[in-house]
């Protein structure tokens, strides 16, 4: 396992969708790769910033991870 994707891990835990954690269960962390692609001085930032990387890369399910939103 990469240090650096333990560590990402670790801190993201509790963040990812059961469907991701379970994945990572059944196939493994190294099956996973994790990088931080970008940054944000607030959370809003953050917010706006997740939700276009969501559309631009099309992470909702069934495509990635991502849930859509309620």
């Amino acid at each position: 396992m990469k240090t650096i994707d333990k560590d990402i891990y670790e801190k993201i835990r509790d963040d990812l969708t059961e469907q991701l954690k379970q994945d990572i269960e059944e196939y493994g962390l190294d099956n996973f790769d994790f990088q931080i692609i970008d940054s944000a001085a607030s959370q809003e930032e953050l917010d706006r910033k997740q939700k276009e990387y969501i559309k631009k890369l099309n992470t909702i399910e069934p495509h990635g991870y991502n849930v859509p939103e309620e």
